[in-house]
């Protein structure tokens, strides 16, 4: 039968030569311990300090001006339906010299403008009359046109004759059959620069 000298039962630590205390503690001290050793190791989330850089251009003075845009303040739109436009506009602006030959796509007519100010865009009503002045054919047209303060300015626009079977009365008369016609034209609207 083997016995055992000199080793405690109780405890599952060895005692040290050179020492009369166990380097060893029970298991809840070594989980505060290790606990510790890992909260400490690691920095606090607070203290972390995350440095981004973001791009933000400089605006400086070049870059204001490149990027001015023209004011729209100097052009004034006006319609039939403005005081202004009937009273003032429509006595200055004058359509003449209207043509458009048996033969032709194109119709052309001169714009006269008598204000002291350019005008821009005019939107025209065009209605087409027989010799006998019933209607035939009605249409709006936007020109693409600037006349000048005092000035004249001749236009084409494409003729409502697709067929080529009508001509202007007042244009050269053709040798063979066709419908002569009249125009009467009214200003709808326009821009004025002031200038």
């Amino acid at each position: 039968m083997k016995t055992i000298t000199n080793q405690p039962t109780d405890t599952p630590c060895r005692i040290l030569k050179s020492s009369k205390r166990t380097p060893c503690a029970s298991p809840r001290s070594l989980l505060v311990i290790l606990a510790l050793a890992i909260i400490f190791s690691i920095p606090p989330i607070h203290a972390r300090k995350i440095k981004t850089k973001h791009s933000i251009p400089k605006q400086t003075e070049t870059n204001i001006k490149d990027h001015t845009t023209e004011s729209h303040d100097s052009i004034i739109s006006l319609t039939k339906d403005s005081l202004t436009f009937v009273e003032k506009i429509l006595p200055a602006i004058r359509f003449y010299g209207f043509d458009k030959t048996i033969t032709s796509s194109m119709e052309s007519f001169f714009i006269s403008n008598s204000l002291d100010s350019e005008i821009q865009e005019p939107e025209i009503e065009i209605i087409y009359f027989d010799m006998q002045g019933r209607q035939l054919h009605k249409r709006n047209v936007s020109l693409d046109t600037t006349v000048p303060s005092h000035e004249t300015v001749r236009t084409d626009i494409k003729t409502w004759d697709t067929q080529k079977s009508f001509y202007f009365h007042k244009s050269v008369k053709p040798k063979r059959q066709a419908t002569p016609f009249s125009v009467k034209i009214t200003l709808l609207s326009l821009k004025i620069n002031p200038g």
